[in-house]
């Protein structure tokens, strides 16, 4: 359980708003200077404003003291970048009242478009107590707005993400998946899906970096058995010639090995991108519903709303597959790349079992040769293992990117 704020909220007179629940989406758009041209009724139920007042006014009526001056500036510099932005932001109603949202803000060529559903997790609850003690420090040390924003990036690293796109990413998942949960709505298995992918590349990456480990300890395998031939039959011995071979094996294949190492790294970026952009496509789409059923509000033009809202929706649909498919096509050249992995294992195999003919003619007790002998048995014994693991997680993958796929080509 979080632990409670160590400081008060910086407006104590505020109340949470009755206005705003769990099924609830809205949405606002805004020109360049942000002053906003567009909205919906749940906007105008939630902020308690009159139409009049909100139509032409610059968005920040609604902005609430407590919220940290460095979201905004991170906010905007996300946006200026021409990227959608998610966080959690607090409001403040015209009847004085506050309501927390998690923002979707997206550019547009002409201006900005914002989504907002009623956020609830765990993670919701962490972001307001770090926003809380930002809010202090900005006006205790007198930060300023990209100084505030530094520290805010500070802050999440702190709290365990590697940067901030990975926090939207898991807070808009995550917040989504509450809200389905909620609404007794299923499980969206596109998310599901890219969920899939994700936690099969990051398979793939671990076992690779284990099966470059697996190699370079191999290296040192001919330096010991011409240690062990220099002991039991001199320098042009059967066992040397199995050394050599095997270091102009491992020779030659270094650069597959490096390939190798190279390529597994498939794609996490993008794989953060594709379960980002399908998180904001969802709400998009979630409003689109919902606005369908709303009334025609006067001097807005409802079907005009609606085909921006879904142009737009479209778009990160889009986005988000191309996404997958990059991911999808680094995979299936990579398993081709284990085919050399393969081959450098079937040479440490011949060798194994070179080194166990020679040990059988030996008479004597050699435990530095079945200690090579034991080494590469294991070796390869690893490396199956590994690459059965491997094809595992490279189908797996596949897989979920063609059901993907499959369903795009049908919805379009």
């Amino acid at each position: 359980m979080t632990a409670a704020p160590t400081h008060a909220s910086l407006d104590p007179s505020g109340f949470e708003s009755r206005h705003f629940g769990i099924d609830d989406i809205f949405y606002s758009r805004t020109d360049g200077r942000g002053i906003i041209l567009a909205a919906n009724a749940v906007f105008q139920r939630v902020s308690v404003y009159d139409w009049s007042d909100l139509i032409g006014a610059p968005h920040n009526v609604i902005r609430h003291p407590d919220m940290p001056r460095g979201v905004f500036h991170l906010m905007w510099s996300i946006l200026g970048d021409g990227k959608p932005f998610c966080g959690y932001i607090k409001n403040k109603a015209e009847d004085g009242s506050h309501y927390w949202v998690l923002a979707v803000a997206c550019p547009l060529e002409d201006g900005f478009l914002s989504v907002r559903i009623k956020p609830g997790t765990e993670m919701f609850r962490q972001a307001q107590q770090i926003y809380t003690d930002l809010r202090h420090r900005e006006r205790n040390e007198n930060l300023p707005p990209e100084a505030s924003s530094d520290a805010l990036l500070q802050a999440f690293e702190s709290a365990g993400y590697s940067d901030y796109a990975s926090f939207m990413t898991k807070a808009l998942t995550e917040e989504t998946k509450h809200r389905d949960i909620a609404l007794q709505r299923p499980a969206d298995w596109r998310l599901r899906s890219i969920l899939s992918i994700k936690e099969g590349v990051k398979e793939i990456e671990d076992h690779a970096g284990d099966v470059v480990r697996i190699f370079k300890q191999t290296n040192q395998i001919p330096y010991n058995m011409r240690l062990q031939a220099g002991r039991l039959e001199g320098t042009d011995g059967p066992i040397s010639v199995i050394s050599n071979n095997h270091r102009q094996m491992t020779q030659s294949l270094a650069d597959a090995v490096a390939t190798f190492s190279e390529k597994s790294l498939l794609g996490n970026d993008y794989l953060i991108q594709a379960e980002f952009l399908h998180g904001v496509s969802r709400v998009q789409h979630d409003l689109l519903q919902s606005f369908g059923l709303e009334p025609v509000i006067d001097g807005q033009d409802k079907a005009q709303e609606k085909a921006l809202l879904s142009r737009q929706q479209m778009e990160f649909v889009s986005m988000a597959h191309k996404a997958v498919v990059e991911v999808s096509d680094r995979v299936s050249a990579f398993s081709k790349i284990c085919n050399d992995v393969r081959r450098l294992k079937a040479g440490l195999e011949m060798t194994r079992v070179m080194c166990k003919i020679e040990r059988s003619r030996i008479a004597e007790r050699v435990d530095g040769l079945d200690e090579i002998v034991q080494q590469l048995g294991k070796a390869q014994t690893d490396l199956d293992h590994l690459l059965s693991k491997m094809d595992g997680a490279v189908q797996q993958i596949l897989e979920a990117a063609e059901r993907l796929t499959q369903s795009r080509q049908r919805a379009a």
